[in-house]
């Protein structure tokens, strides 16, 4: 079974050449990493750009070492056999593999092309087999969202979901570019898998919005359900998903759009009982907390949106352990999913798994003014 970059967490430098031995998707991740430009110039070069590279995404994976400094440290502890997995190179007269220095790892992180990289690195999480989950890193099997997250993912899934990918941004603290702007990154998280698919650095003169399609351009989303948040429900951006890469979509709806937001509103208002056999409730327990989640759906005639087939409403109610509802919120949104393949429970399931993006550490290639282009742990 390929070892996941997320599985090094727990072996340190010494042991690193083990955990990597053990499989061959080392050297799929070499091969991927290996398509990234070298920026550098061919006079004097002696590290290989992808045995860098590796060294880099092994220290920030098993070890969060996030700038040059501390990757450099975390490389001198390794052992040759580990660096050799990675792909160093030997010195003709000691025969020893020297890590590469500071210098050149500032100097890699400052000059390379982060849309490359990153496509590199989701191109070989995308290239692994999916495998079952497995028990809990000891390092976290004392937290309590990972014990939950590992037992929704055990248990029995819902027929009939289809691949889901959530799409969400971020603004990186602590990082920043040259002219003082923060650096903002748009992210394809694969719901289902557990992996970030795709990731795109927003310009600092643009948003989010016209970054989706670029952002998504490559990948295979033919039968995924993409959901995004309200920023997104543009209709280029629903017409683009269906038509262009044959996906589904699940949009939530807000003042950005006052007239679908009123037609939806509309269509959806009304007693219960109208509503009997297109509702989905359920409650559970959380953070000192209780809550209610209701949905309830209606066909999408009449509402001037591309390709929309169902609207619905999600009522979110929470209170104390103990005691009457304290909270309520409710939400609105519209999907190209037909009643067929999506009923109120898939559908609450979609809109709920989409915030899983929000919990994930996602690795990203970044600035700072003391480092150049780094990568950062975004949680």
């Amino acid at each position: 079974m390929p070892v996941l970059l997320s599985s090094l967490i727990d072996a340190p430098a010494e042991d690193l050449a083990g955990a990597l031995a053990c499989d061959e998707s080392r050297c799929c991740l070499r091969d991927w990493l290996a398509l990234v430009p070298d920026p550098r110039s061919r006079l004097g070069r002696w590290h290989l750009l992808e045995f860098v590279l590796g060294l880099a995404v092994c220290a920030f994976t098993a070890a969060g070492h996030d700038s040059p400094e501390a990757v450099a440290q975390w490389a001198a502890g390794c052992m040759q056999e580990t660096l050799a997995v990675l792909g160093g190179r030997r010195d003709p007269w000691t025969r020893r593999i020297r890590p590469p220095s500071v210098r050149t790892l500032a100097r890699v992180f400052e000059r390379i092309d982060a849309e490359a990289f990153n496509a590199a690195l989701y191109g070989y999480l995308a290239a692994l087999p999916a495998s079952p989950p497995g028990a809990l890193p000891a390092v976290t099997r004392h937290e309590r969202e990972q014990r939950r997250a590992a037992r929704a993912a055990a248990s029995p899934r819902l027929p009939g979901l289809a691949e889901q990918a959530a799409a969400d941004g971020k603004t990186v603290r602590g990082a920043v570019r040259p002219d003082g702007s923060q650096v903002h990154l748009l992210s394809l998280f694969g719901v289902t898998t557990g992996c970030v698919r795709a990731q795109r650095e927003i310009a600092a003169k643009t948003n989010e919005i016209p970054e989706l399609a670029p952002a998504v351009a490559h990948l295979d989303l033919i039968g995924t359900v993409v959901t995004v948040d309200a920023l997104h429900t543009q209709a280029e951006t629903a017409r683009y998903l269906v038509e262009d890469k044959h996906a589904r979509y699940l949009v939530i709806i807000k003042g950005n759009q006052p007239s679908l937001l009123a037609a939806v509103a509309e269509a959806l208002a009304g007693p219960d009982a109208g509503f009997a056999g297109a509702t989905w409730t359920e409650e559970g327990k959380g953070h000192g907390r209780r809550e209610r989640r209701s949905i309830r759906t209606a066909p999408a005639a009449g509402i001037a949106w591309p390709h929309a087939a169902q609207v619905l409403r999600i009522r979110r109610d929470s209170g104390p352990t103990r005691g009457p509802w304290t909270h309520k919120e409710i939400a609105y949104g519209i999907t190209s999913l037909p009643e067929d393949l999506a009923g109120p429970r898939h559908l609450a399931t979609y809109a709920r798994r989409h915030w899983a993006i929000e919990n994930k550490r996602i690795l990203s290639l970044t600035d700072t003014p003391e480092n150049g282009r780094q990568e950062h742990p975004v949680t």
